[in-house]
Order: structure tokens, then sequence, then C-alpha cells
């Protein structure tokens, strides 16, 4: 039996066909590349708004769909939504990343890999701001049941590289 055709996205700049590589990608959603820790092609605001204006359209609708009840680092970077504060100190042992961003003569601290009680979980933070519905933090929680039981295997996010041949 064939296979459907695979809806592949591509934006046309000039002629030239662009793809949204992995490692950006990887960077929008989640604040740092797992492999190698926080971004070095991001340091301050206007470069990950710069990044995030350009790629959100294809971002966005997939994290919504594949990851319920979270939402792209970029949008936490840029300021779009308030960043999640610690709720307690993060022990001295472990590797918890940490990127710190500088807007104005503030700088804002994003703990990227640190998880309950440290800080507060993400759903119930979207929710408390508005962000999510009730409707999405039900599919969310739904989602880190199965992340929960079957790992990295259960986050079905497609990577736009990967839709490409």
């Amino acid at each position: 039996m064939p296979r459907a055709p695979a809806k592949i996205r591509k934006r046309y700049i000039e002629g030239q066909t662009e793809v949204l590589d992995f490692e950006i990608e990887e960077t929008l959603l989640r604040g740092c590349y797992e492999v190698f820790g926080p971004p070095s092609m991001f340091q301050t605001v206007p470069c990950w708004r710069r990044a995030w204006d350009r790629w959100r359209d294809i971002v966005l609708p997939k994290c919504i769909e594949h990851r319920p009840g979270t939402r792209p680092f970029a949008m936490y970077a840029i300021g779009e939504i308030a960043p999640r504060e610690l709720q307690m100190p993060l022990p001295s042992v472990g590797c918890f990343w940490t990127l710190t961003l500088t807007v104005g003569k503030a700088s804002v601290t994003h703990y990227l890999n640190a998880r309950e009680p440290y800080i507060e979980n993400q759903c119930d933070h979207l929710y408390r701001l508005g962000v999510i519905d009730a409707e999405e933090r039900k599919r969310s929680r739904k989602w880190q049941r199965q992340i929960e039981e079957h790992g990295y295997k259960a986050d079905t996010y497609p990577l736009e590289a990967s839709l490409y041949e």
C-alpha cells in the first residue's frame, strides 16, 4: 500500500528553500539542546526574538499538539510568558542548567532542566497565568502519564528537519 505524501513545510526565501535546523528547533522548544546544554547561539533577547519571529508559526502549533501543557522556551526567553520561579533552592549536587538573559537593566534567570519540587510544574504555571485552558490541562496530564510510563519515546514532537528527505 503506498504511503500518503508527507506534508512538508518549507520557507521560500529569495527563491531558495529554507528548512528549520534541528538544533535551532530544539533550542527554541526546550531552551537548550539536551546533549550540549544551554545554547551559545542565542545569548541575548534580540537573538531569541529574531529566531522566534522567524520560526514561531512552525514550532508553536506542533508544541501545542504534541506537548500539551507546555510552551516553547523561546516564549519565556523573550518575555511573552513570565518565567517560572524557584520554589526551593536547587541542591548543590546534580547538573542544573540555567540561562540568564538581560532585559534592559534587569537580569532574568531561567532554570532549564529543574523539576518539581524545585520549580513549579509548567502546566500549572501556564494554567495559573491563563495561557492554557482546562481542556489542554487535561490533555497535558494524560501526556505526562505517557511520558512517565514510556519515557522519551512518548514525546511525539516531530522535529522539522526529520520531515524532509
